[in-house]
């Protein structure tokens, strides 16, 4: 690896952590082939004749050029679109925030007001919209069939051949995995950045927006919660609305949920608002299904508080109790422990710890 690269990426851990973290977890290789830097969210490629025409601020922010590319999922977003140009969009999206932040960029990189605010897959329509209106008129109807007038009375910039470096798609049979293992370390980077006061305001957007989930966690929870009981037509309990009629026809019964068992991620890297909305789904459930017991673990690195409530019992949350590291072992340990096979469980957590190595043995309960 290039010795300034090692050099400017300890300068962004110590001061952008944000973007440290990040640029940490790309392996670095040196690449003749290219003109300046790619990335395709695994690998950071670099051409040596490229960074040594750097001064050492600039190095320092096309390093955060290229973590955003991945941070904002360009890597895996492009699909069918026409490379040099989301390329383009791409740099047009990341450059104003990579500024903002108090980098330094090379001269002349990809920048217009236009874009500000603008997801990549906006700008790059809107290139597209412009360059079709540059094409000559086949009719010649368009006089001289020159360059449509730019939308701000000037001719557009012509954009250098490759801006800060590329954004090359991740192809690998993994992608879904790594994309996922990405959001889940921009909302780590993101968390340790703000705990330190060192999250650029203007990353806050772009981090609430790589990590807004395409399913709302909540729907899934309580779909899942209602296929858990045994909803179905009985004719033990006759229905009662047509027996003055004379007619013996089943109701609609639902057997009693067993042990409903919720986890709560109680370590430091789960905030408050995320555990508000832990609590108000757990009670909703709760008395959505009204199961024998409902049992709320609390666990960080180690099992720290459970409450137990019965089924007709009002839930009255205690405030949360850790604060540590993480483990998702601890809270089978116990439930084995203790002989407790619930009807289901739900753990509460951003994933980010140790896992057991083998998936936990639990068997659902009979008991009804």
């Amino acid at each position: 690896m290039h010795a300034r690269i090692v050099k400017q990426r300890a300068a962004l851990v110590l001061s952008q952590p944000f973007f440290g973290a990040l640029a940490l977890r790309l392996a670095v290789v040196e690449d003749r082939t290219c003109e300046s830097m790619w990335v395709d969210g695994v690998r950071l490629g670099y051409n040596s004749a490229y960074v040594e025409s750097l001064d050492d601020l600039e190095l320092r922010g096309v390093l955060a050029h290229e973590v955003l590319h991945v941070a904002n999922g360009h890597c895996w977003r492009m699909g069918a679109r026409n490379q040099d140009r989301w390329n383009q969009a791409c740099d047009y999206a990341v450059n104003p925030l990579v500024l903002n932040a108090q980098f330094k960029l090379p001269q002349d990189v990809l920048l217009d007001g236009r874009y500000l605010g603008k997801s990549a897959e906006e700008i790059y329509a809107m290139l597209r919209q412009e360059e079709s209106s540059q094409q000559p008129d086949p009719s010649g109807a368009g006089g001289t069939g020159g360059p449509a007038p730019h939308p701000s009375g000037a001719q557009p910039a012509v954009p250098p051949p490759n801006g800060c470096g590329e954004v090359r798609q991740y192809t690998g049979a993994d992608k879904p995995a790594v994309e996922s293992e990405w959001r889940l370390a921009v909302s780590q980077a993101a968390k340790a950045a703000k705990m330190r006061g060192a999250l650029p305001g203007d990353l806050e957007h772009l981090v609430e927006a790589t990590l807004r989930p395409s399913v709302d966690w909540r729907a899934v929870l309580h779909r899942f919660a209602a296929e858990t009981a045994r909803v179905d037509y009985s004719w033990k309990v006759p229905n009662r609305r047509y027996a003055h009629l004379g007619l013996y026809l089943p109701s609609l019964h639902s057997e009693a949920v067993g042990d409903a068992v919720f986890v709560r991620d109680s370590s430091g890297s789960v905030f408050d608002e995320t555990q508000r909305q832990f609590a108000v789904e757990i009670i909703a459930v709760h008395q959505q299904l009204q199961p024998a017991r409902l049992i709320v673990i609390d666990c960080d690195a180690r099992v720290t508080q459970v409450q137990v409530f019965g089924r007709d019992e009002v839930v009255d949350l205690a405030p949360l109790k850790g604060g540590g590291g993480t483990s998702f072992r601890p809270p089978f340990a116990w439930l084995d422990k203790e002989g407790i096979a619930p009807a289901f469980l739900v753990y509460l957590t951003d994933l980010y710890g140790a896992f057991p190595v083998a998936a936990p043995a639990i068997q659902p309960s009979g008991h009804r």
